[in-house]
């Protein structure tokens, strides 16, 4: 995994020079203090970015391969065998939770698994839209692409999690566009020549509103993955 990551890293380095950009994250090691995690919270993270990321690249590489016209750099041509590192790395991760049975057959795995789920998905959600221009560039809609891969990701997480989230639930989406609305208000509003004391003011509400939405998605009833019909455990 670290020598597909380094790869990974390597590709980007490197298209980042044609740009006349480079990025040295060995300040990190030396300017942020580190945080204890459990190891299970690490397993549910990491299984879901390798898995997200996977069928991000996924998404992204067949669109291309359909309308050629829209490859905007070469290294989306890399990206079939990349995506399938990052498939094989929360293959990985499935196995190992699979191994360690405590992580996820109690009440407090399955809200922690709703937990993780909820945050990778608004996440993304909130960022594509955030930056809808850049998939517009490869002729894609960032909320159709986020929608795909919220689903995909979803039906992929059922192989492992006890539970996941029912993003068929028809305030599922909306309730993150609400999110999304916010965040780009929030964008404009510190983009603004207004007062930074009135700026906290202008968030309040908004701030307040995110929290209300996610708290009722968290909140949608979950599906049982031991009930789905056909669910590989």
């Amino acid at each position: 995994m670290s020598r597909d990551e380094a790869r990974h890293a390597g590709f980007l380095n490197k298209a980042m020079s044609d740009f006349n950009l480079s990025l040295d994250l060995g300040f990190l090691t030396k300017s942020r203090s580190y945080t204890f995690f459990k190891p299970k919270f690490i397993f549910y993270a990491t299984y879901l970015s390798e898995k997200i990321g996977y069928w991000r690249y996924i998404t992204i590489y067949r669109h291309l391969e359909a309308h050629p016209e829209d490859r905007i750099y070469p290294i989306f041509r890399f990206f079939e065998n990349w995506c399938q590192d990052e498939n094989r790395h929360g293959d990985f991760f499935d196995a190992l939770m699979k191994s360690q049975p405590q992580f996820l057959n109690d009440w407090k795995a399955r809200l922690w698994c709703r937990f993780f789920l909820l945050s990778v998905f608004a996440t993304m959600y909130l960022n594509d839209i955030q930056r809808s221009g850049f998939y517009r560039s490869l002729g894609l809609d960032a909320r159709e692409y986020d929608i795909h891969v919220i689903r995909k990701t979803n039906e992929s997480s059922a192989r492992v999690f006890p539970v996941i989230l029912n993003v068929d639930h028809p305030d599922f989406f909306g309730l993150l566009d609400v999110c999304a609305e916010n965040n780009v208000k929030l964008g404009a509003i510190a983009n603004s020549n207004t007062p930074k004391f009135l700026q906290i003011f202008q968030k309040l509400p908004l701030y307040a509103s995110t929290a209300v939405q996610l708290v009722r998605l968290y909140l949608m009833k979950s599906i049982n993955t031991a009930k789905l019909e056909g669910s590989v455990r």
